[in-house]
């Protein structure tokens, strides 16, 4: 018998309508031997077992909770913490346990900015493109993220760059900048004015960038 044709006490599914009445879908399973009440994004675990303690304090105090998470919210917790802690150069490799613990006490959705939405609508296009399926794991979005870079996504995406940005995009690899390729962590203004000084074949919007960078208050990007 598999998970999902074991049965469940009636206590646990009257509980899981009631919540769902309230959350959207909420579904009675097991979480191994132990029922559990189960869904996808929407309140973090903590606000639903709150709300199942309040209900039903009987029945839930032997259930577990398990929150899923939607491919949009994966790919998007995973563009978040990718400009996270960088070791030797490059960030710690994301992971889905990283992805669930930075949602872990968010409810879903959460606002999204334009260009995250151009970075999570690449992403979860490309890794569908690679794995050739209309669905993908969490490991697959990671693995996706981390083998790519953030930097190859945004300059994909038709996302507006900021002077910094465009610099960098240009003069990131022969100055061995990783961390733009996997965090969007743009050189120092500096540089990157010097790079195009030392630039003969500098484009115009290099140029405009560069005069734009060296007129900007305290060296904003």
């Amino acid at each position: 018998m598999t998970e999902e044709t074991r049965p469940v006490p009636e206590a646990v599914a009257a509980l899981a309508a009631a919540l769902g009445e309230r959350f959207g879908t909420v579904a009675a399973g097991h979480d191994g031997d132990v029922p559990a009440l189960v869904w996808t994004d929407g309140p973090a675990v903590d606000e639903l077992a709150e709300a199942a303690r309040a209900l039903a304090p009987e029945t839930a105090g032997g259930l577990a909770f398990r929150r899923g998470l939607s491919e949009r919210w994966i790919a998007l917790g995973a563009i978040r913490l990718a400009p996270g802690p960088l070791s030797c150069g490059l960030p710690v490799p994301l992971s889905p346990a990283a992805v669930e613990a930075h949602w872990w006490r968010t409810r879903l959705p959460v606002p999204v900015t334009p260009r995250e939405e151009r970075l999570v609508y690449g992403l979860l296009y490309e890794v569908h493109d690679d794995h050739r399926r209309d669905e993908v794991t969490a490991q697959e979005i990671c693995t996706g993220l981390n083998r790519r870079g953030l930097a190859a996504l945004l300059l994909r995406s038709g996302a507006e760059l900021t002077p910094a940005e465009l610099l960098t995009a240009r003069y990131a690899a022969s100055h061995g900048h990783l961390a733009w390729r996997h965090a969007l962590r743009t050189m120092p203004v500096p540089v990157l004015l010097r790079a195009v000084r030392d630039d003969p074949q500098a484009p115009p919007d290099c140029l405009a960038a560069a005069r734009a960078l060296e007129s900007a208050p305290d060296g904003a990007s």
